[in-house]
């Protein structure tokens, strides 16, 4: 199902260039602070690094869409007290429709899947992503980002269904 929806956010993001007039891809990295919980308490923290590339166009004046794919490649443990809740990679797709504040500042809401690695079950495991964010232009096609992304995982144990809380800065390439 992952794989469906990827390969349908691909084909989104190709194809909205004859949608959308203004439309531009992007590439980026961010790096950030993340919590991993489960009804136990705070078991794990880390600091992810993610790259991600995505295609986002304003609809009209202060409308905007976006479709993003992402890939963590690696996360720096902070903290552990409990193992089964370290995560090591991931990556997903997220839609992100916004609202531009000016022309150079979006305001915008994160929603997508994600697929990460559990390292002491060595099993990958499905969430769901709701977040927040604001980007503003520090320069021609160079914008800086920051966010906050929510994230429930399925059960990685019988009584663990772990979610995340993680804040994320980021820099941005646009190819205008």
């Amino acid at each position: 199902m992952f794989k469906k929806i990827a390969v349908a956010s691909i084909i989104l993001a190709a194809s909205s260039s004859v949608a959308f007039a203004g439309a531009a891809p992007y590439v980026g990295a961010a790096l950030g602070v993340n919590t991993l919980t489960s009804s136990s308490g705070t078991n794990y923290r880390g600091v992810p690094v993610d790259v991600f590339g995505g295609y986002g166009a304003t609809i009209n004046t202060n409308l905007y869409l976006g479709g993003e794919v992402f890939v963590t490649p690696f996360t720096g443990t902070v903290s552990k007290s409990d193992n089964t809740l370290r995560t090591t990679y991931a990556y997903g797709a997220s839609i992100l429709p916004g609202i531009m504040f000016s022309d150079h500042t979006l305001g915008y809401v994160r929603a997508g899947i994600v697929r990460s690695h559990f390292t002491s079950i060595g099993q990958n495991r499905n969430g769901g992503q709701l977040g927040v964010g604001m980007q503003t232009s520090v320069a021609q096609n160079l914008d800086l980002r920051t966010e906050y992304v929510y994230t429930a995982y399925s059960k990685v144990s019988p009584s663990k269904s772990p979610k995340s809380d993680a804040f994320k800065l980021g820099l941005i390439y646009k190819f205008e």
